[in-house]
């Protein structure tokens, strides 16, 4: 058991943490937590209707991501980072609105809300192993026009780069790992796991290629970490997730600062 859940810290932290990588250098930090809101509140109108929860789960955070890869590529003038605030508040009422309703067991709807590494199984894993490696294979195929998007919209759209379809096929991404990964780190905190690693890798990485591999290995350590942390002190994981990814950002901070000062004095 201890074995699976190493494999699921291990895909949890490398995928969402290369992920955050994108979601913070589009400006977009409340991807995970919108998502994840819209993922709850799928599964719990799921829950609550006597539905598959993981299938509606799946399906309300795909439309979600759809839609904002669409609005992201239209006339509006609403940015990336106000669309998934709007996104965090309307999925969030959703969520508490279809508890409201619920007259049942709410043991799955806290799960998905809070997490827990206890309930990942084998077919949880394989499922997490296959969306990793299609995110490892998108970036992989299309890492330059990723980062393009990431320096400018604008240019990247004039130079010709298929941004509506690039946004969508990200977000569609997003929508699956962060469904998937709900159960380990929870809704409420699956915002921190996104940001976090990715805002310390950028701290550190002299280039993208740096800050990719950074978010990767600050992101499995957040995962790693938390989960040691929660299972000798028998605390909640996701919380210790959350506390591990901070410290490691802050840590980064001061690192990084520590690096500017001698470049900064002989400037002077």
């Amino acid at each position: 058991m201890m074995l699976l859940w190493h494999a699921a810290a291990l895909l949890s932290g490398s995928s969402v943490g290369l992920l955050g990588v994108y979601a913070v250098g589009l400006r977009m930090p409340f991807l995970g937590i919108g998502m994840a809101h819209a993922a709850m509140a799928g599964a719990i109108i799921g829950h609550v209707s006597g539905l598959p929860p993981t299938l509606f789960a799946l399906a309300f955070a795909l439309a979600a991501g759809a839609g904002m890869a669409w609005l992201a590529t239209t006339h509006a003038r609403t940015d990336l980072g106000t669309m998934t605030s709007i996104l965090l508040s309307f999925t969030m009422g959703c969520a508490f609105l279809a508890m409201g309703f619920n007259k049942g067991e709410m043991s799955p709807v806290l799960t998905m809300m809070w997490g827990s590494m206890l309930f990942v199984g084998t077919q949880d894993v394989i499922v997490m192993a296959g969306l990793a490696l299609a995110l490892f294979a998108f970036l992989a195929f299309c890492s330059r026009s990723m980062d393009a998007l990431l320096f400018s919209r604008a240019i990247a759209r004039v130079c010709g780069l298929p941004e509506r379809k690039l946004l969508m096929v990200f977000m569609v991404l997003a929508g699956l790992l962060i469904t998937v990964n709900l159960q380990i780190v929870g809704g409420l905190l699956m915002y921190s796991l996104l940001t976090n690693p990715a805002a310390a890798a950028f701290e550190l990485g002299g280039s993208m290629r740096a800050v990719r591999w950074a978010a990767l290995g600050f992101g499995i350590a957040s995962t790693l970490g938390g989960f040691w942390f929660s299972y000798l002190c028998d605390l909640p994981t996701g919380a210790c997730i959350v506390l591990v990814s901070t410290l490691l950002y802050c840590g980064a901070v001061v690192l990084a600062r520590r690096r500017a000062k001698p470049g900064q004095m002989g400037s002077v």
